[in-house]
């Protein structure tokens, strides 16, 4: 009888683990131990990247936006990346991003998104943000490293480098060809960085992308297609040379207009790491173009364009040890040693979530 009944308690036992064993594998297979789905950078509408100049979205192997697209989609973020001509005028610029959005809206459903734009792109996102036919769908827009006054260097270029000169025709032509090898590339459907891709653009001139980001056509072109409120009040550049960096907090524009949230940061240095070819071949190729930030009363700059230029609406940080070319990650992630460019952007997805954005 006591040989029987330990014989029923083992079978009882066994039994029990056995179907808890089962269950457990059950559970596992169901996903009740997997790990949540990670939120930090889910953003209540899709990002949508707007980059400068020399833009692309995906080539050859490398993105625009290098490690930081992945970073957004890895915390959590709906991200698309749109691919503007890579020289072109700012209108043109402007339109096609028009375009892209509505597109994206279409895709996706989402009732609005956020732009997130770097330098040039900056200029093609607040021309979108005050047209009437995709303003209502856009939430916020986030400029890093901003051309909201345009760059020196598109003076220094045309005042160095004769109009019509054998320098000049040779020089654009190969300019030329390496903007549109590019636009091919990058318009290629396998090539694409993410789950949008841009239609090809129109031929690239590096003589309109001079002219849409001289100071004096860009100070036109933001009055006539963007909404100033969001800008600084003060203007720098003519008070001091731009020489602290930045206007004084105190005239900083509207953080919010017409329903459309504003962002800005930026960096100050004009090269961060010596073992970068960004840093150390065409940031000091840009140089020789504009003298005068080095001068007595030289002004601060990030390789490219005017410390005093990048704040635009609520501005987050102008001093960041990085230069117009880190604000991308690029070349390939050599950039500054003291920042985790991609952490700036989860962060700041981060804070866009947080406020409903």
């Amino acid at each position: 009888m006591k040989r029987n009944f330990k014989k029923l308690t083992l079978a009882t036992v066994l039994s029990t683990l056995m179907t808890s064993a089962s269950l457990m594998a059950t559970q596992a297979h169901a996903g009740w131990f997997d790990k949540p789905a990670p939120t930090f950078a889910k953003t209540q509408y899709p990002i949508v990247m707007v980059g400068g100049a020399f833009a692309f979205d995906s080539a050859i192997g490398i993105d625009y936006w290098y490690g930081i697209t992945d970073a957004l989609r890895e915390q959590g973020a709906e991200v698309y990346v749109t691919n503007l001509s890579s020289s072109e005028l700012n209108e043109v610029r402007g339109e096609e991003l028009v375009y892209d959005i509505e597109q994206i809206l279409a895709l996706t459903g989402a009732d609005k998104v956020n732009l997130i734009a770097h330098s040039q792109g900056a200029l093609a996102s607040r021309f979108a943000a005050n047209d009437e036919r995709v303003s209502d769908s856009i939430a916020s827009v986030s400029t890093s490293h901003g051309m909201n006054k345009g760059t020196h260097f598109s003076e220094g270029f045309r005042n160095a480098i004769e109009e019509g000169s054998s320098i000049e025709t040779i020089g654009v032509t190969v300019i030329n060809f390496v903007f549109n090898t590019l636009e091919l590339l990058s318009a290629k459907e396998d090539a694409s960085d993410g789950d949008y891709d841009s239609p090809a653009r129109g031929e690239q001139d590096l003589l309109r992308l001079a002219q849409a980001t001289d100071r004096e056509q860009v100070a036109l072109y933001a009055a006539e297609f963007t909404d100033m409120a969001v800008m600084p009040t003060q203007d720098c550049m003519s008070i001091n040379n731009g020489e602290q960096g930045e206007v004084d907090s105190a005239f900083y524009g509207q953080t919010e207009s017409n329903g459309i949230k504003y962002f800005s940061w930026g960096g100050n240095q004009y090269s961060t790491n010596v073992l970068d070819p960004l840093d150390s071949i065409l940031v000091p190729i840009f140089g020789l173009f504009v003298p005068e930030y080095k001068g007595a009363d030289g002004f601060q700059w990030d390789g490219l364009v005017p410390v005093c230029g990048q704040a635009i609406g609520e501005v987050i940080k102008l001093d960041y040890n990085a230069n117009h070319f880190d604000a991308i990650n690029q070349l390939m992630g050599l950039g500054s040693w003291k920042l985790n460019i991609p952490a700036i952007y989860t962060k700041h997805a981060n804070m866009l979530a947080q406020q409903g954005l």
